[in-house]
């Protein structure tokens, strides 16, 4: 069977059950939470380059992104309001960041760093991002405000870090571009997850998902 129909299955076992009692975090809980954790796990993932710990541009993208796909799923999975899915959701979260790695290391080394490449690569990535995760979740509505919220957001997070990385430069330029590149990514995907959890006439609860 193809990626599409296993993510239509729920293959790893995210999506919200009706009967169940856990509902997802509140909106503004799940942003500020998104852009905290997920600003901590950017900064981590950056230092390999502000402090030149890995030679080569291979090695550096690659471990680069082995931290995002080792810790990223790990830090957001609280916003999970299904029991049990700590582990579930790191492993989806780790194939989704994949897709998404894999989209913009195409655009950017195919178009040479050229043409806007950064972006064109953010946005296919995120649209493959947001797929993903919606169907992970079993959500089938409402592609575009979500793969546009979080492509804004996104977007904010990395350019805004672009400018403080010119303005500082230096090591502490970078780790300044990391934080701000997780701060606005983080909080786009935190709106995603909520979002993608939310169930009409469901309480979204203010502090964190119900704990099992």
């Amino acid at each position: 069977m193809g990626m599409i129909p296993l993510f239509s299955m729920n293959l790893f076992r995210l999506a919200p059950n009706p009967a169940d009692a856990h509902s997802p975090a509140s909106l503004w809980f799940a942003m500020v939470y998104g852009c905290l954790s997920f600003g901590t796990v950017s900064t981590l993932a950056y230092s390999i380059w502000a402090f030149r710990l890995v030679p080569g541009t291979v090695g550096l993208y690659a471990t680069t992104a082995l931290v995002y796909l080792g810790l990223g799923g790990l830090a957001l999975s609280r916003l999970v309001a299904a029991p049990g899915a700590a582990w579930r959701f790191t492993w989806c979260f780790a194939t989704v960041f994949l897709a998404y790695a894999l989209c913009w290391c195409v655009c950017w080394f195919g178009l040479r760093g050229k043409f806007q490449a950064d972006l064109l690569g953010a946005a296919a990535g995120l649209a493959g991002m947001t797929w993903l995760l919606q169907r992970a979740f079993g959500r089938t509505t409402g592609f575009f405000p979500l793969f546009g919220s979080l492509l804004v957001l996104h977007s904010v997070g990395y350019y805004a870090g672009e400018q403080l990385y010119a303005a500082v430069r230096g090591v502490p330029g970078r780790l300044l571009w990391g934080a701000a590149h997780g701060l606005g990514f983080g909080a786009g995907l935190g709106y995603v997850l909520q979002r993608c959890q939310s169930r009409p006439g469901a309480r979204a609860i203010g502090a964190r998902p119900s704990a099992s």
